[in-house]
């Protein structure tokens, strides 16, 4: 009858798909699909609710652990009732997605190994009936209807698939060893995290070892608590480079799975009959709220998730609370540490690879909201249910599970105890171990909050270099295709000479919504010392910083010498020497030392960085202190070793940005003439002041910028035909119109 079942569903849902069979464009077709997959989904989760699986007490033999427990069965229709068990689950998870998602390694999943498994869940159909769930494959029982229904629209949605791909001519085939290798991870990753809690049990029979062992931080219990630090780890670094979809389909699948594993242990007569089996415990609740949170955004719910349940799961694992007489590898200790696993590390991926943002003290007081209504309900439904008679312990806040651990000054405080009886019934509440429970795991909560706030900085920081490798990478492969052939250390302009050139320059800082620098261009040639000129925020330093690579470029482009700021950034830095606003020099290093480094970075030779030690020595007169240590060096003195030290290796572009701040009038009028000295060897002197007297006796031309626009680009001789340069500087920063 069940074989009846199975196939009437199949056919009625190839009756409704012919129905939109052509329909394609007006999306009914694909409708049908997310339905169908959708009820297939339904039936597996009733399915799961329907019975409790005889398998859990089943043991196969291998390596003589031990006998089947229903030898009567055979082993191998309990093997195959247990790979059925095992992988309808990934089965029915995987094509339930692919209803929803057009992923391309779920879609290999689904065309060539699900068919496979129709034929093994064919093979499997009366062993599982009879042996998982106690039936008879003739006799329908909820379980048993729900499982033929499902195996129907399994084996309905594979041919459906099959059909759409040749139909769409969609057929994703492996395009290389890497495609092989993602699939092959997928399909095992897949596995394991749908396998049944019992799996260990069933196939290697119970060990020798006690669960106890796992519980007072020994070698086993350290193995455990460090696999929860390593799972979210690994799962962001398997799936980081994937697109949005691929991320949200994998969180999706391993969410499913687990709530479907943990729904293996429970059923619906229970929950019905004994409310101390109600999954109220956080670490349960964890279980469903997650699939809820990714399948339907629900914001608020996933940071209660994160916030309250990771810390709970924490605990948990530190303070385990299962029966000492266990085996280690039966189904009970497995199940623990599957749940408390799944609790603790799932949110945290989740956030890291940006499925939620990063929290706030907004959501965390949402949160906390949350939290203070679970509390409430959970503690109202130990102290009701244990005056009707029952014994849960939600949460912990009813048993001594917790202060048996902590030892006898925490057992002082739980036997502080309130009571009332009424109707007959005794309630008691123990007031101050709950409420000492309730802070203190708030603040714990708390604490835990910046702990993962470091681990998501680290991913940042690591994101931020991946992304800038790949930029690299790109950048180069660009730059060649731009030089057609020509070696990467030519110009990209050959024809530049030494000049300085911004092109529709823009900078755009990620955090702010408008331009700090908006389409500057402007020339400056060899020769030339070139006065920038501008108010506080204007974008002076934005300018420079961009030229000398501190910061990327938005928009636009920037050329030295005709190398490219942007793709050629190693050969025009070689070009350029620059003397900051606000240095930072290495002070335990003397002066001599430290201008010998900078000489070592540009591959300066011996020969030539000597010659240009001694003479810029002369120059600033710091032969009595050049072998000196920095640290005992004046601000003046300071600014002469970064001075030299931009000087070493005879730049073509020489930028000074405010060079002359806090300078005595002698060391202006030496930094002046190696100013003057620079430009007459045919280099670049740009020049970054607010000294407009100073900017008026040395520079040749100017450019003044006011709120990231250039205003004028001219000559200092034409300006002083009209006015003084002070006088001209201010008429255009306060708006008055000049000649461009």
């Amino acid at each position: 009858m069940n074989y009846v079942v199975s196939a009437g569903v199949a056919a009625l849902a190839a009756t409704f798909m012919l129905a939109f069979e052509g329909n394609r464009k007006g999306n009914g077709e694909r409708s049908c699909v997310k339905v169908f997959s959708a009820a297939l989904l339904f039936f597996y989760f009733l399915r799961c609710f329907a019975y409790d699986s005889k398998l859990i007490g089943l043991t196969l033999v291998v390596k003589g652990y031990s006998s089947l427990a229903y030898p009567e069965a055979g082993a191998f229709s309990a093997v195959t009732a247990f790979i059925a068990e095992w992988f309808s689950l990934a089965a029915a998870v995987a094509v339930t997605l692919k209803g929803f998602f057009k992923v391309k390694t779920l879609d290999r999943v689904v065309l060539f190994l699900m068919p496979v498994w129709c034929v093994i869940n064919a093979v499997s159909f009366k062993s599982a009936i009879n042996i998982s769930m106690g039936g008879d494959v003739n006799k329908i029982t909820f379980a048993s209807f729900s499982f033929a229904a499902e195996s129907g629209l399994l084996g309905y949605l594979t041919a459906y698939h099959w059909y759409a791909a040749i139909r769409d001519k969609d057929i994703p085939l492996f395009d290389g060893w890497k495609s092989a290798g993602v699939f092959a991870a997928c399909v095992i990753f897949g596995a394991l995290s749908a396998a049944p809690n019992y799996w260990c049990q069933f196939i290697f029979g119970a060990s020798v070892k006690q669960a106890a062992l796992v519980k007072s931080f020994g070698f086993e219990h350290r193995l455990l608590l460090y696999g929860g630090v390593l799972l979210p780890i690994a799962a962001y670094f398997a799936v980081r480079h994937r697109d949005e979809k691929t991320i949200k389909c994998a969180l999706l699948y391993f969410t499913l799975t687990a709530m479907f594993v943990y729904c293996y242990t429970q059923n619906f007569y229970d929950l019905v009959h004994d409310p101390t089996s109600w999954p109220l415990h956080l670490c349960n609740t964890a279980m469903f709220l997650l699939p809820l949170c990714l399948t339907f955004r629900m914001k608020r719910l996933f940071y209660f998730t994160y916030f309250i349940n990771v810390f709970g799961a924490v605990m948990a694992m530190l303070m385990p609370n299962y029966n000492d007489g266990v085996r280690l590898n039966s189904a009970e200790i497995i199940r623990f540490w599957y749940n408390h696993y799944y609790a603790f590390y799932m949110p945290l991926p989740v956030v890291a690879l940006k499925q939620f943002p990063r929290p706030t003290v907004k959501q965390f007081r949402y949160s906390m909201i949350g939290f203070v209504i679970y509390f409430l309900f959970a503690l109202s439904m130990n102290v009701i249910l244990r005056g009707y008679g029952y014994n849960p312990d939600y949460f912990f806040l009813a048993g001594d599970h917790i202060v048996s651990t902590l030892g006898t000054w925490a057992e002082n405080i739980y036997d502080i105890t309130l009571g009332f009886t009424l109707g007959g019934h005794a309630f008691s509440f123990r007031p101050v171990y709950q409420a000492l429970f309730f802070f203190l795991y708030v603040g714990f909560g708390l604490g835990m909050w910046f702990v993962y706030e470091i681990g998501f900085s680290l991913a940042d920081a690591h994101g931020r270099l991946t992304d800038r490798r790949k930029k690299i990478k790109l950048d180069k492969f660009a730059l060649e295709a731009a030089l057609d052939g020509r070696s990467i250390e030519e110009p990209m302009n050959n024809d530049a000479g030494i000049k300085l050139e911004l092109k529709h320059f823009s900078k755009k800082y990620s955090t702010s919504k408008v331009y700090a620098v908006n389409d500057a261009s402007f020339e400056v040639h060899g020769g030339e010392i070139f006065g920038f000129l501008g108010p506080n925020g204007a974008g002076k330093s934005t300018i420079i910083k961009s030229i000398v690579g501190i910061q990327p470029i938005t928009e636009g482009a920037i050329e030295v010498c005709g190398y490219d700021c942007e793709k050629q950034p190693v050969q025009a830095k070689r070009l350029i020497g620059y003397v900051p606003d606000h240095y930072a020099l290495y002070e335990k290093l003397t002066g001599r030392e430290y201008i010998n480094y900078i000489a070592d970075i540009y591959n300066v030779s011996r020969e030539d960085r000597t010659e240009r030690i001694e003479r810029h020595i002369k120059m600033f007169e710091l032969q009595g202190s050049i072998d000196n240590p920095i640290k005992t060096y004046s601000h003046g003195m300071k600014q002469k070793i970064t001075i030299m030290a931009a000087l070493v290796h005879d730049p073509k572009l020489w930028i000074l940005d405010e060079p002359l701040t806090g300078l005595d009038p002698n060391s202006i009028f030496q930094v002046k003439e190696c100013m003057r000295q620079h430009a007459e060897a045919g280099n670049i002197v740009f020049f970054s002041s607010h000294i407009i007297d100073v900017v008026e006796r040395i520079c040749d031309r100017i450019t003044i910028i006011k709120k990231g626009k250039i205003l004028v680009t001219r000559d200092v001789a034409d300006i002083e035909k009209e006015c003084p340069l002070e006088e001209y500087y201010l008429k255009m920063i306060n708006g008055e119109s000049a000649e461009r």
